[in-house]
């Protein structure tokens, strides 16, 4: 199986004056994926890259690399980062240890007041939290990555950056980080409901590890 460095040419429309975000088009279609200036350079996912140009791509959760592959053709990229380098928008915080993740995962905490909390919470990639009901309102908002959220009764729903889902109080759900992809939310929490304890959560069963090898 031969390995290179993808030299393909690619003509990415791209409007500077928009400091968020930009258009990509390969071989004059348009490819649905977020492009973001920063600094000056135009910062593209790759797995939407590479799945534009006809690749295969797959994630190694063991060996922590991405393989990418067409006809004869195939891209190894390795991920040698550490969820400690990852730079979501209101800081990473602290390392919160904890039972009921999968994995590794970021707290900060950014404002609490007036009955309503509101956290930064960072998750490695494949990370996801157990069941569990919270006795407030739960608000989550995608800032970076690509993560999931389920409500019991309901189907999985994706979160990308931008994406806002909302938990009523009492109702049983998870949520965390796809498989390959490290994921922020903002959490906001509350107010609290009449009668139920102020910021209270009621840990239960992990998630079935099938269900969740399955989501795209």
């Amino acid at each position: 199986m031969k390995r290179f460095i993808l030299t393909t040419a690619v003509i990415a429309a791209l409007a500077l004056t928009n400091v968020y975000g930009a258009d990509l088009k390969i071989n004059g279609e348009n490819v649905d994926t977020n492009v973001e200036i920063i600094d000056g350079k135009a910062m593209i996912p790759a797995r939407d890259l590479l799945e534009s140009l006809n690749y295969s791509v797959q994630w190694d959760n063991e060996t922590k690399t991405v393989d990418a592959k067409r006809e004869e053709s195939e891209i190894t990229l390795e991920n040698n980062g550490d969820l400690s380098e990852a730079k979501p928008i209101y800081g990473l915080g602290e390392l919160f240890p904890s039972e009921n993740f999968t994995g590794d995962v970021y707290l900060n905490n950014i404002a609490n007041e007036g009955g309503v909390s509101i956290a930064n919470v960072t998750f490695d990639e494949g990370c996801i939290n157990n069941w569990h009901v919270h006795d407030h309102v739960q608000i989550l908002m995608g800032t970076m990555g690509k993560g999931y959220c389920q409500q019991e009764g309901n189907d999985v729903e994706t979160i990308n950056v931008g994406d806002v889902v909302v938990i009523p109080a009492g109702v049983k759900h998870w949520h965390g980080a796809a498989k390959d992809s490290q994921f922020t939310h903002i959490s906001i929490s509350g107010p609290v409901v009449e009668g139920m304890e102020a910021f209270g959560t009621n840990w239960l069963e992990p998630v079935s590890q099938e269900e969740y090898n399955n989501l795209d």
